[in-house]
């Protein structure tokens, strides 16, 4: 497992358990009121009835004094909360005062036989010698209006101070009524608590669960099973991502190694989509940069090897063709007459003519920073003073991309070369124009000329023609034997 598919379990491990614990948090602290409302709360105000049912009549076998505070004067009141002890029962506090709240409390009453209050644990609420039965909840009322001395009562009720559990513990027979002496006998001990509610603290809430599950394993079950989540999600979220990034490294490793002609395929539009995307217009981008050094350097090595070529037949060869010619020249002064003499001379001058157009295309003149008009005013200068050929040239500056430059020249070069070496030419035309968003070069010569349509050895016709395709232009030969030859190229330059 790679070091990302680590890192993505144990975070996802981490968060499930930290959202796990939360979640049971914020349950807890909202349904813990409800529960111990409906069970634990319960069963808490029956006990708590039952205690002191038994400690009352304990401490006071005669009567329960009438208007003694009952509850415990220790505890501070809580309205709207019950809270329990370690035993189980409630905290019933001893308010002697009012209670501003209009929310209910945990109170304790005792209650004669015939409905009237003998003491309570809040006397401003449950007044001595009042009846009783319009402060606690209905059901608890009817009870005690129907004599019932057995058993307990209680469940959920209302009272003009909001909802409460109560329970009603009744003697097991008819008691004195009260103000027969000093004591009262009570026959009914009513007890109620509010249940809680909105959020309790949530260590408090589980405590409460503990007692009513009476176990832990719950709990423990429930982390025990958040780790193998964990590990499942981390798992497969992190796959997807995972294989992306070894794609990534991947592909880094090619570019490493001086590949570039890799497939990325972009896999989303988030960062590591556009890392993708990247990475591939950057490959890209580096094996074309390549392609056009390399073709670079081939061009500058070729133009070297001609350069070096042109040198050598320009230093042996073009000066034994001079020699020769010299030679013939000085056999004609001195025998006019002599017919093989003059055709030396005659085919020493051609050679040495069609050397020179040799020379010029294997050393042509190349683009500088003054633009193509001027390279090409030297491509005309140069057949006027080497090889003696007339060359008209009405050249427009044109101001055009590099490439377009540099492909006109070389078919300016082509179509001279072609028109002095094979076609015989003493005068050339040379033109260039920019019209109706193109530049137009024509180069037209009075030699021989040729048949457009026929086959003939070498290339430079179709160099000319895959020059001015690669950029988007059109070539137009116009020529017939016997008649001359023009050559018109048009390239988009806008």
């Amino acid at each position: 497992m790679s070091g990302i598919s680590r890192r993505l379990m144990v975070s996802y491990v981490l968060v499930t358990i930290v959202v796990v614990v939360l979640v049971e948090a914020f349950v807890l602290g909202y349904e813990v009121p409800r529960l111990v409302s409906n069970a634990q709360l319960q069963a808490e105000v029956r006990a708590t009835a039952q205690t002191y049912w038994s400690q009352l009549t304990q401490r006071y076998p005669d009567g329960v004094p009438s208007g003694i505070l009952l509850g415990d004067r220790g505890q501070r009141p809580n309205p709207g909360i019950a809270q329990t002890t370690s035993d189980g029962t409630l905290k019933v506090p001893a308010i002697s005062g009012a209670v501003s709240s209009r929310k209910a409390v945990t109170a304790i009453v005792a209650i004669a036989q015939d409905g009237t209050v003998i003491a309570s644990s809040i006397p401003s609420r449950y007044p001595p010698g009042q009846m009783v039965a319009s402060q606690i909840p209905s059901q608890a009322a009817a009870a005690i209006g129907a004599g019932l001395f057995k058993g307990v009562f209680g469940g959920p009720g209302s009272t003009p101070y909001g909802g409460v559990d109560w329970t009603l513990y009744a003697a097991a027979s008819p008691a004195t009524p009260p103000g027969k002496g000093p004591h009262g006998t009570f026959a009914f001990l009513y007890v109620q608590a509010p249940p809680s509610s909105g959020f309790v603290n949530p260590i408090q809430a589980w405590d409460e669960v503990r007692q009513l599950a009476r176990s832990d394993l719950l709990f423990y079950a429930l982390l025990l099973v958040i780790v193998p989540v964990g590990v499942m999600f981390g798992v497969l979220a992190s796959r997807p991502l995972v294989r992306r990034v070894h794609r990534l490294e991947r592909a880094t490793v090619a570019v490493t190694e001086g590949d570039y002609t890799f497939d990325l395929p972009t896999s989303g539009r988030d960062e590591i989509g556009r890392l993708e995307t990247n990475i591939s217009t950057m490959s890209r981008q580096i094996s074309s940069a390549l392609a056009a050094e390399r073709e670079r350097a081939a061009s500058e090595a070729r133009a070297a090897e001609r350069s070096r070529i042109a040198r050598e037949i320009h230093d042996a060869i073009s000066q034994h063709l001079f020699g020769l010619r010299m030679i013939a020249s000085g056999l004609r002064r001195a025998d006019p007459d002599n017919e093989q003499v003059q055709a030396i001379e005659r085919i020493a001058e051609e050679a040495e003519r069609d050397m020179q157009a040799l020379l010029s295309e294997l050393r042509p003149s190349g683009l500088d920073d003054e633009g193509l008009a001027p390279a090409l005013e030297k491509i005309c200068a140069g057949y006027r003073d080497r090889l003696g050929v007339i060359v008209d040239a009405d050249l427009t500056d044109v101001d055009v991309p590099e490439p377009v430059s540099h492909a006109l020249l070389r078919v300016t070069q082509e179509a001279c070369t072609n028109a002095v070496r094979h076609g015989d030419a003493h005068q050339l035309t040379v033109s260039l124009t920019r019209r109706d968003g193109q530049v137009e070069l024509a180069v037209r010569d009075n030699g021989t000329g040729f048949d457009p349509a026929a086959s003939y050895p070498g290339s430079g016709l179709q160099h000319i023609r895959e020059r001015v395709a690669e950029l988007g232009g059109t070539v137009h030969i116009d020529s017939e034997p016997g008649a001359g030859a023009a050559i018109t190229v048009r390239v988009p330059a806008p």
